[in-house]
């Protein structure tokens, strides 16, 4: 019995694996958007019941494909933004967030829509509607707004209300209208950002 469960959860991982891998190779080939769950377990060599027990969705097939590039991320701008000693201006440690963030996105655009998209609908009774990145950069911008009017640059506000709005213009359907449908470059959409939400919260010299 232990001997066919360790060989059940070999299989399990293998099938994971082999889904991420032709998940990979379908949408460099054909794009996210057009690729079908049908079409990547077919091309996969597995029952679509397999497919849906690894992943319920096309968000969460992305959400996997990106889960080490989004760790990368959080560890590598959660350290540069942590330590006030190197940049002590919390709006210069929040305008590096997201000019990060702009550069994640659009790197990673594909696949942030389909999650988006995949998570459209209602949330569960009780549960938040934000992913777990999404949620990590809203509370690193909540914290660095906080700090930001604790050192006095910008008058007191609603931190969270804030970083709402600030995720709203980073969302990818609002990132895929600017760049694709806008022809905004990412200088032009980053330039954008740091005048409404850091300089046009800055408060004046006297």
């Amino acid at each position: 019995m232990e001997e066919a469960q360790k060989l059940g959860r070999r299989d399990a991982r293998a099938n994971r694996q082999r889904l991420l891998e032709v998940a990979k190779r379908l949408f460099a080939e054909h794009g996210v958007a057009p690729t079908t769950m049908k079409q990547l377990a077919l091309a996969a060599g597995v029952g679509k019941g397999t497919l849906y027990r690894h992943f319920a969705d096309k968000g969460e097939l992305c959400r996997a494909l990106i889960q080490e590039d989004v760790a990368a991320f959080q560890a590598r701008v959660g350290a540069l933004i942590a330590d006030g000693r190197q940049e002590p201006s919390a709006l210069a440690r929040l305008e590096i967030l997201i000019n990060e963030r702009i550069r994640l996105t659009e790197t990673h655009l594909p696949l942030f829509a389909a999650m988006e998209v995949a998570s459209a609908g209602a949330p569960p009774q009780g549960k938040s509607s934000r992913g777990p990145f999404t949620a990590w950069t809203h509370g690193q911008i909540v914290r660095l707004l906080n700090e930001a009017v604790a050192q006095g640059e910008v008058p007191p506000l609603d931190a969270a209300f804030v970083a709402d709005a600030i995720l709203a213009t980073l969302s990818p359907a609002h990132f895929t209208y600017q760049r694709q449908e806008c022809g905004y470059s990412i200088e032009r959409i980053s330039a954008g950002m740091r005048r409404i939400f850091l300089d046009g919260l800055r408060r004046p010299a006297d």
